[in-house]
């Protein structure tokens, strides 16, 4: 909305994680240096901790982006709710392996078993990164630390990074996961920024944006932001957007702390108080029966004071209402109240522009839950309802992404070639179609024969694997590694 008036080419704050606008800080710095380490060392688990807010997807994406995508395959796993059986084919899907229809949980390990082995063979490594960690079950973490007994007598097949909040220390400090927190070697932290780390990271984003100096916030301003969101980059972005959007309904370039405080009370869905008249008694003794008939006037008073005030003060606007509904979902105390206001604002506002954004929000709720099905009427609702609307071509990347998580390759395709690509820029969702039009049917036409032709990791895998003799945790089998990806129904 304000990207014109502000000359900006990007909108500066947007909450999606995107490694473009990645503000090194010194702790996020550290974090990475030590993840890139411990990847290019071989040193097996590592993990990732941090509050809500702090950066974990953003530095999760950017990681996979400084990998050396010739040496080094990376796979990132962001749904927690997976089973065991769920997350190995998930594992070898991000791979670029298909998974045989009704496999065992065995049958998948020994494949991916033999991708890693082969790999290795190439010279190259594997990294796998699972984020949200902290909701992983007892059994997935189990999978998990069987994953990391993959290796050689030298080193470990497959690197691990564990991405969660810091309930995941708890949980990984229990009893019964003590195999799995002796195998961390490398443990980083995230934490909040102070305020002059908070001033550049505003102005960071900004620059990275296109503001190239012309849009001012007030160091008074800057105190005010990092009060309201505490350091926290998330509600920093919160809060700027907003105060942002307050400058340009006022028309200015310059950023004060009273649009800073004007953007906060809008997110906390703050109005304003009506001051109140002089209590009566609550009490009347004989001796002050005088008092009774003023008190009671006095009372009627207050009353029609108060039905005067409550009729007369000016009313939030239906579109304010629906903007202190959004940002109450997407600010919200804890998840109940986030997806209360959503499900609040798509019942009242059905034809807002906020809806479909909620909607995608509301579909992400219903998979956390692993209702798959109500996640794809939310993603189809999208869809037929907002045809212009840009949530739209997510809707049907993230569609398809469940379809396929599901089995439905068929589906998927669909979902995906009814989309238009250019119309999606997230990193996250272009790597995600990359992976499903692999999978598609029409992956495996191509004017060179085999499936080298159009898996080039699959092909290269093959030839390796029939180098290998077989024997020992290796069984070769190079036509299960040349099966077209496709093959998931």
């Amino acid at each position: 909305m304000y990207e014109s008036f502000f000359g900006l080419h990007d909108k500066p704050f947007a909450l999606t994680p995107n490694p473009r606008f990645v503000f090194y800080s010194q702790q996020y710095r550290e974090a990475e240096g030590q993840l890139l380490y411990g990847i290019n060392n071989r040193e097996g688990f590592m993990l990732v901790t941090g509050q809500p807010g702090t950066g974990k997807t953003t530095l999760c994406r950017d990681l996979i982006d400084k990998l050396d995508k010739s040496r080094i395959h990376s796979a990132l796993i962001f749904n927690p709710f997976l089973n065991a059986h769920e997350m190995l084919a998930a594992l070898l899907g991000e791979f670029g392996l298909s998974a045989v229809p009704n496999a065992s949980r065995k049958d998948l390990l020994d494949r991916l078993n033999q991708f890693l082995l082969a790999q290795l063979v190439l010279g190259k490594s594997c990294v796998a990164i699972f984020d949200e960690a902290q909701h992983l079950s007892t059994e997935f973490l189990e999978q998990i630390r069987v994953l990391s007994n993959l290796e050689t007598d030298q080193e470990k097949l497959v690197q691990i990074v564990l991405v969660g909040q810091p309930e995941l220390l708890d949980k990984i400090r229990t009893p019964g996961m003590a195999q799995l927190d002796q195998r961390v070697s490398i443990r980083c932290r995230l934490t909040d920024l102070d305020e002059e780390e908070t001033d550049r990271y505003i102005h960071h984003r900004m620059n990275v944006a296109g503001a190239r100096g012309q849009v001012r916030f007030d160091p008074k301003a800057i105190s005010e932001i990092f009060r309201a969101s505490s350091g926290v980059p998330r509600l920093i972005n919160l809060v700027s957007d907003r105060s942002l959007l307050a400058a340009y309904t006022e028309q200015s370039r310059d950023i004060t702390p009273a649009q800073v405080r004007k953007a906060v009370q809008a997110l906390r869905g703050e109005e304003p108080e009506i001051a109140r008249g002089p209590r009566a008694p609550v009490a009347m003794t004989p001796k002050k029966r005088s008092w009774v008939r003023p008190g009671i006037l006095a009372a009627v008073a207050l009353v029609l004071a108060t039905v005067a005030a409550t009729t007369y003060w000016p009313r939030r606007t239906p579109a304010e209402q629906e903007e202190a509904l959004y940002w109450r979902g997407a600010m919200p105390q804890n998840s109940d109240n986030g997806e209360r206001a959503f499900r609040e604002l798509v019942t009242r506002f059905p034809a807002s522009r906020r809806v479909p954004a909620a909607l995608l929000e509301l579909a992400q709720s219903e998979m956390s839950r692993g209702n798959r099905a109500g996640a794809l009427a939310l993603y189809q609702r999208v869809i037929d309802q907002f045809p212009t609307d840009s949530a739209r071509p997510r809707a049907f990347v993230l569609a398809a992404v469940v379809q396929l998580d599901s089995g439905d390759t068929v589906a998927a395709c669909k979902s995906l070639a009814s989309t238009d690509s250019t119309h999606v820029s997230d990193r996250f969702l272009v790597t995600k179609m990359e992976q499903i039009r692999a999978a598609c049917p029409h992956a495996n036409v191509s004017t060179a024969t085999g499936p080298a032709a159009t898996n080039p990791v699959a092909g290269d895998t093959a030839r390796v694997v029939d180098s290998i003799p077989s024997g020992g945790t290796l069984q070769t089998s190079a036509a299960m590694l040349d099966r077209p990806r496709g093959g998931r129904k």
